[in-house]
């Protein structure tokens, strides 16, 4: 069996070992603190503007830098966040190249260099303004067979935005995200989002609308064909060229099913005539919810006689 190690092996030269482990550490950090270090890190540029200024789109860029420098000062800088902050006085507007400097990222240790890949940033900068302005609703896909959207309303209809003076001078009205109506058949509320188009929403909507969708059966034209034209007024005798005419009016099919050609009238007014020829617009009259869409023909010619009418 060995004989364990000895304490007395242990200490002996025990000043010497020391000295011996303190000259390695200095020379380990000497080597250290000699070493470059170069690493590649991702900086968020924030932009801050003058009052009644703004920044077209995103307030900040992300540009792309190497970071060069000390092994040991470069610890801080391979994890935490590297944020710079830049702003833009009062006056400056339009497209803007802006030279990128270390000083812009707050506590920089000038002992390292940055260099960033794109040495200009640009960005946009005009006045502020804001306005009310309408929305539009926008609809995608079709009913279902024989319905139709007859009215949509919008709650609210419109929004106040703010955005670059360019920009707001150029917008009309703001559009609501696409809202799906294939296969509806019948009245509902749905909700959906503004398309702000990078504006600033102004007011409390939370950038929601709720859009109500009422919805209606079909309307379709039916043609009402030998429909005898009257004369109405004279108190003498006359005839009219044509004698008939063809209605065509426009309902839903609930409506349009349940009308005979007894329930069109179709007329010229001669109370101010005196006898002879003379050309007058067919009148007509049509049934309740429908819409008259034309007559063929929409005039007549009318022969008064001088004969009176028989009572």
């Amino acid at each position: 069996m060995k004989n364990p190690i000895s304490i007395s092996f242990i200490f002996r030269n025990f000043w010497y070992k020391l000295s011996s482990l303190g000259l390695a550490v200095l020379v380990w950090g000497i080597v250290q603190g000699d070493e470059v270090l170069e690493i590649n890190r991702r900086v968020k540029v924030n932009f801050s503007v003058a009052n009644g200024y703004m920044v077209k789109g995103k307030s900040f860029r992300y540009i792309e830098a190497k970071l060069r420098g000390p092994r040991v000062l470069m610890g801080d800088y391979t994890e935490r966040p590297l944020e710079a902050k830049i702003y833009i006085p009062s006056g400056q507007t339009g497209e803007l190249e802006i030279a990128f400097e270390a000083k812009f990222i707050r506590g920089w240790d000038d002992r390292i260099k940055i260099t960033p890949r794109d040495s200009y940033i640009s960005v946009f900068v005009d006045e502020k303004v804001s306005r009310t302005v309408p929305i539009r609703e926008v609809l995608q896909g079709a009913p279902a067979e024989g319905y139709f959207i007859e009215k949509v309303i919008l709650a609210p209809d419109k929004v106040k935005l703010s955005g670059t003076k360019s920009d707001m001078n150029k917008l009309v009205d703001v559009v609501t995200e696409p809202i799906d109506i294939a296969g509806i058949n019948q009245t509902k509320t749905v909700e959906t989002h503004i398309v702000t188009q990078g504006l600033q929403i102004e007011d409390d909507t939370d950038n929601l609308v709720k859009v109500t969708l009422q919805v209606g059966d079909s309307k379709v034209n039916k043609r009402f064909a030998s429909i005898p034209v009257r004369i109405v007024g004279s108190s003498y005798q006359a005839t009219t060229k044509p004698k008939n005419v063809s209605i065509v009016i426009q309902g839903t099919p609930g409506i349009l099913n349940f009308v005979n050609p007894s329930d069109l009238r179709a007329f010229v007014e001669t109370t101010d005539l005196a006898p002879g020829r003379h050309e007058r617009e067919i009148q007509v009259k049509i049934p309740p919810d429908t819409v008259l869409i034309e007559t063929v023909p929409d005039k007549a010619v009318v022969e008064i006689s001088t004969e009176k009418r028989l009572n």
